[in-house]
């Protein structure tokens, strides 16, 4: 992209910024000789860094010398003086009735004489469609006058007024880069943004010095192995998903008099920060929904009159300016703008609702309203159960609507049974730190609890398989419901329990399996700890990656050997949850080597045999939360039956397991491979959304027939994240509909024709 003195970029953070300082010398340059207009607000910031100065060390960021505020032309800035005199009288009078009221208990750097709040007062009368005045007093009639939050508002509404000239961040990002360079030069300029952050972590700051004496319910050993911070891992994601893509990631369109805007700037998905304002746009287009990855986006100074809810979908905005518009109120959706440090609403015709609301608790609060309210969108479409052919194909309801029939639909046959897999989110992970975007009363466990009871007894499978149970939840809460309704269960919890107090332990998750009396009885269980197998076997090679990355994770599988009634045929149900971070990769495709490892010997036991060709044809379902994508070494061991110099375990050393790689010898398959692409997700966050929960199965004893469809895609692309008011967890359940097949026998039992080529009635191909 050519960069030019018309369209000026600002490269932030770019090693390569010549170009754009070259090209904007002369731009520069001409600032500079600009006359400096005169003082014209007698109170609040003008400019003037004694203001920031006198307000102490949390503000104290601009440097010695006079602020050089950027310049118009002669007549424009003759035109603007003319229009700013019946405003400047406005807040002068405001500024003498606000020296008199009672101020509240602030923070000291915003009880100096600089700091203002807007008082009540007529609304500036506007002609249509005309340019917001560069000092226009919104006239909200906020509950407290001498809000800190509002005094926020006014600073740095004013402090935007300043940043008028045409693409205002390019140059003065390329006028800092050069001071930067020379050692010499006066100290850098000091913009919008600069001001806002400084304001933000005074703040955050005050924040945490009350929350320090506060004590945390959840004990840090309930929440190991378990992702605590979203907003690190955010970063760490944006970071890694423009690093080596893009040399820029931010766009400076400031002050150009754009009326429109072109669709395939929107195409820029890799843009952090967007600069719009002092422009005359009136709207915001749809498609800014495809911009998740904004941080900054300022529209300050334009007519726009309405916010679309699609700007909530950009979900990772952190400062947002909406200075001198005409906007009256702000959509529901905002709820979803989680990282929203600061809103910028000063000059706006707003609702005194959300200005009252901003005045009194700051941005957070507002969002956090929006949050909690009740849910503006409509319901999601049921998930469409699929049916499959023999051949594994799904059969198309368009094309074949009578295989969709009810009766068709929910037929049962003696040897057809169903199984769910479904991570419920256990209530002491369900905060609201990491679930910042779902209401509260959403993530409330009683609305969780009760939402997943409704959603399980729904699907009616006869084997249920749950990870992220808690103890006490599974003795007292599942298990009489799920008797009641014919079901037996069992649990079993992870390694860390074993550590930990009665009272402690209770708390401690784990995975849980129940099975429907009247198709299965239990013949036999197991439960497999990975790292405990590890330290009592000899097999393992105790490396320092065994001892510093795979030990400390106590995740456990419970193994149940059950028997279909009608049929006879025995099915062994193994239930896992695997460790969550991406970092450690390594340590699940170990985990899972373990598991089919050490099924081998399991299965010996549960049948009496060492018969090596029954163990691998034995019946096996495999499920839960892998935490594992398809390229991942995970997916790879349980699809080919083997991995080796995968890049999952580069640099890692355990043993045989690093030399000769992981291998098992059942034949095994996801069900959902089926689908293929058109299964998206069963996990859905703002941070990740992928596919990561299966359901693998024994493809030489057990067939599909039918598979619980994906979510409704037009409700999704509305979400940012779940669980929410209509989905009680993070993930999604999988639910497949399996057929047992007879030893040797095809789909249904049916046994297959024997194919013997008659060579002598083929045509011979000699001439």
């Amino acid at each position: 992209m050519n960069v030019n003195h018309k369209f000026p970029l600002s490269l932030l953070g770019v090693p390569s910024q010549q170009v754009l300082l070259q090209q904007l010398q002369q731009g520069h340059q001409h600032q500079q000789q600009q006359p400096q207009q005169p003082q014209q607000q007698q109170d609040g910031f003008n400019g003037d860094p004694a203001f920031f100065q006198r307000a102490g060390p949390g503000l104290n960021f601009f440097p010695q010398q006079q602020y050089q505020q950027p310049q118009n032309h002669p007549q424009q800035q003759q035109q603007q003086q003319q229009q700013q005199q019946p405003v400047l009288g406005q807040y002068q009078a405001q500024n003498a009735l606000h020296s008199q009221l009672p101020r509240l208990n602030q923070p000291k750097f915003m009880t100096q004489q600089g700091a203002i709040a807007p008082q009540p007062s007529q609304t500036l009368q506007m002609g249509a469609g005309s340019f917001p005045s560069p000092n226009k007093v919104n006239a909200v009639n906020v509950d407290e006058p001498s809000s800190v939050y509002w005094q926020h508002q006014v600073q740095l509404c004013l402090l935007s007024r300043t940043e008028d000239s045409p693409h205002y961040y390019a140059r003065l990002y390329a006028q800092n880069s050069r001071k930067t360079k020379n050692p010499y030069a006066e100290a850098k300029s000091v913009t919008l943004i600069d001001a806002t952050k400084t304001i933000v972590a005074a703040l955050e700051e005050q924040e945490k010095q009350q929350q320090a004496a506060q004590t945390y319910a959840t004990p840090a050993a309930l929440m190991r192995n378990k992702k605590t911070d979203l907003e690190e891992d955010e970063e760490q994601r944006t970071t890694a998903r423009t690093q080596g893509k893009q040399l820029w990631c931010h766009l400076d369109f400031s002050g150009q008099g754009l009326l429109n805007l072109a669709p395939k700037l929107f195409q820029y998905d890799f843009l952090e920060s967007l600069y719009l304002n002092n422009n005359k746009l009136t709207t915001v287009p749809l498609v800014v929904r495809k911009l998740r990855g904004l941080r900054v986006l300022d529209l300050s100074r334009n007519r726009i009159g309405e916010i679309p809810p699609e700007l909530g979908l950009c979900y990772n905005l952190r400062y947002l300016y909406l200075f001198d518009n005409n906007i009256k109120t702000l959509p529901h959706q905002f709820r979803n703008l989680i990282d929203l440090l600061f809103l910028g609403i000063e000059g706006n015709p707003i609702d005194l609702n959300i200005a009252n609301l901003i005045a009194e608790k700051g941005t957070k609060a507002l969002i956090t309203h929006f949050r909690d309210m009740e849910p503006t969108y409509p319901e999601p479409k049921p998930r469409s159960w699929l049916l499959l052919e023999d051949d594994g194909d799904v059969i198309d309801p368009i094309q074949n609507p009578n295989a969709y029939t009810n009766d068709h639909l929910h037929a049962d046959s003696a040897d057809c049974f169903t199984l769910m897999s479904y991570n419920t989110l256990c209530q002491h992970y369900a905060t609201t730190k990491m679930y910042k975007y779902t209401p509260s009363w959403a993530l409330d466990w009683e609305y969780r609890r009760n939402a997943l009871k409704e959603e399980i007894i729904r699907y009616n499978s006869d084997v249920i398989c749950l990870q992220e149970v808690e103890t006490r939840t599974f003795h007292e809460f599942w298990v009489p419901i799920m008797s009641d309704i014919g079901y037996k269960g069992y649990f079993f919890s992870k390694t860390r329990s074993k550590t930990m107090s009665d009272l402690e332990s209770k708390k401690v998750d784990g995975c849980a399996t129940f099975f429907r009396t009247s198709k299965f009885q239990l013949i036999q269980k197991q439960h497999l700890e990975y790292n405990t197998v590890c330290m009592g076997s000899d097999r393992y090679k105790k490396t320092k990656d065994l001892f510093n990355r795979f030990m400390n994770k106590d995740h456990i599988a419970l193994i149940t050997y059950l028997q279909h009634t009608e049929s006879g045929e025995k099915i062994v149900v193994v239930n896992t949850h695997l460790h969550w971070d991406p970092a450690f990769n390594d340590v699940k495709a170990l985990q899972v080597g373990i598991l089919l490892e050490e099924m081998q010997g399991i299965i010996r036991k549960f049948k009496g045999t060492n018969n090596a060709e029954e163990v691998k044809n034995t019946s096996m379902i495999i499920c839960g939360d892998f935490n594992s994508t398809k390229k991942s070494a995970v997916y790879q061991l349980f699809s080919s039956g083997s991995v080796s110099k995968h890049e999952d375990m580069e640099g890692r050393d355990y043993g045989r397991f690093t030399d000769d790689g992981f291998h098992h010898s059942f034949k095994l398959k996801s069900a959902y491979d089926h689908l293929g692409s058109d299964f998206p997700f069963s996990n859905f966050t703002p941070t990740f959304t992928n596919e990561i929960d299966y359901i693998w199965y024994s493809t030489n004893s057990l067939q599909v027939k039918g598979l619980l469809g994906k979510a409704d895609e037009e409700y999704f692309s509305q979400q940012i994240g779940i669980p929410n008011a209509h989905f009680p967890s993070d993930h999604i359940p999988l639910v497949t509909k399996f057929q047992i097949q007879k030893k040797g026998h095809g789909p249904g039992g049916t046994k297959k024709p024997e194919f013997k080529p008659d060579y002598k009635s083929a045509s011979s191909r000699k001439t």
